[in-house]
């Protein structure tokens, strides 16, 4: 499962490295010694963030985010690299069920299988 999250990038100079703040994760961040760098050290600094945590945060849209003056990126996680490959399981639901969960995803901008896996997640971590 993948997810976005976005970024603040404060401007390195020749003395100083790119600043990296990932606002959805409070104590996230990394530095870059190159503009080329940014978004790998911000996926690094992601991924061994969320290791550390129960469950995983929703990111939230750029609209949400108050850039402060920084440079808004966008970074994608492949969540799979600290949860796991994902399985094909067979799985029995009522229609009636089914027919929610859909609805529910849908309305997330996800598939059936991210969404449940999703709610999965939030419960065992409750």
């Amino acid at each position: 499962m993948k997810v976005q999250y976005p970024i603040l990038i404060e401007r390195g100079t020749k003395d100083t490295a790119w600043g990296i703040i990932v606002p959805d994760l409070p104590g996230c961040f990394s530095a870059a010694d190159n503009e080329a760098d940014i978004l790998d050290k911000a996926r690094e600094a992601i991924l061994l963030h969320l290791e550390a945590l129960d469950s995983v945060p929703e990111a939230s849209g750029l609209d949400d985010i108050d850039n402060q003056g920084f440079t808004v990126g966008l970074v994608d996680v492949d969540l799979s690299q600290i949860q796991g490959p994902a399985k094909r399981i067979n799985v029995t639901i009522p229609v009636g069920v089914l027919a929610r969960i859909d609805a529910a995803a849908n309305a997330k901008g996800e598939n059936r299988s991210q969404f449940l896996t999703k709610a999965a997640i939030e419960r065992i971590s409750s």
